[in-house]
This record gives structure tokens, sequence and C-alpha cells, in this order.
């Protein structure tokens, strides 16, 4: 529940914002299916819920008369306004982009979650190879070449850049053994 709920909870969210953007009445979004544990009513009229079987969720639009928001004949004699809100009076596009919101949602989601391990724990593991050399530069009096991969600095192993670049800091303007 710990896990699932906040996925699910981002889902329905893409679905409720896309629908909001799209004039869509939501009548409830919920987190979990069953009774009702908490909720309220927020000042739109969508009733926010957290139910008992923590499963999954869904957001009703207003006119949703069974579970696959098909309109029976009561969704013909809700009057013209109300009708126009509801997510069966909206055009194809519109609902396209309503269904797949949930999705997209997650898709970023799960983006921004592997952005933030790569972030916390990532490694950078760029190689220590020579990208170009400055005419008239020390790597090039040393003669290093585009290409060349730089394996030792001073009898030391250099396995990254980053370990190239922690060697030269400590020893800046001193005499250095490139191995190549």
């Amino acid at each position: 529940a710990l896990l699932l709920g906040p996925l699910v909870f981002f889902h329905e969210l893409g679905h409720y914002l896309a629908a909001r953007l799209f004039g869509i009445k939501s009548e409830v979004f919920s987190i979990g299916f069953g009774p009702e544990i908490a909720g309220w009513t927020d000042r739109s009229g969508t009733r926010w819920k957290l139910s008992w079987i923590p499963l999954g969720g869904y957001v009703r639009f207003a006119g949703d008369m069974n579970p696959a928001s098909q309109p029976d004949p009561a969704w013909l004699a809700l009057p013209p306004a109300e009708r126009a809100r509801t997510f069966q009076a909206k055009p194809l596009w519109q609902r396209a982009v309503v269904v797949l919101a949930g999705p997209v949602t997650n898709f970023f989601l799960a983006l921004l979650i592997l952005m933030g391990f790569a972030l916390a724990y990532g490694d950078n593991r760029t190689p220590s190879t020579v990208a170009g050399v400055e005419a008239g530069s020390a790597a090039a009096a040393a003669g290093l070449k585009a290409g060349d991969k730089i394996t030792a600095l001073g009898g030391r192993a250099v396995e990254t850049f980053e370990d190239l670049a922690y060697y030269v800091q400590l020893r800046a303007g001193e005499r250095v053994r490139i191995d190549f």
C-alpha cells in the first residue's frame, strides 16, 4: 500500500488535472476501493477520499453512469450546462488526452525517480580519454593526441577523468609522468 498508493495517486492526478484543463467536472477522486475511510469535498465539488481496499484508485467524472464511462439515458436528461462539463460531451482528442494523462504522468514520475537515484547514487564513469589537444599546451609537449587513453599519472593508475582531475589538482605546477 505504501508503494502502490503514491503511484496510483499520481496516475489518477494526471487524469484529474487533464480533465480540469478541459473543463470536465470530477465528482470523485479516490485512492482505494470500497467504503471510505476519510475524505473531504473541495470547492469545485470533487469528493477526495481514501478507501479501505488500497489496490488502486479512480477518478469519476460527471456523467459517468457506469464503470466504463459510458453514458446512459440519464446522461441525456442532464441540463445542457451540466452535460457540457461531462467526459462524454468533449471532443475525441480531449478525451484521449484525459485517458493518456495517467500513464504519461506515471512515465514522468518514473523518470524523476530514476533521475533522483542517479543524482544521489550515480557513478561518474567518464573515461580518461583525450578529446583534444591544444597546440603549445603541456599536453601537446607531452606527446598526447586526441583519442589517447591516459592509464597512469606519476605511476598511479587512472581509470576515469575524475581520477585524473583529482591527481592534477593536488599537484598543480608539478612535473608528472603520463602513461598512455
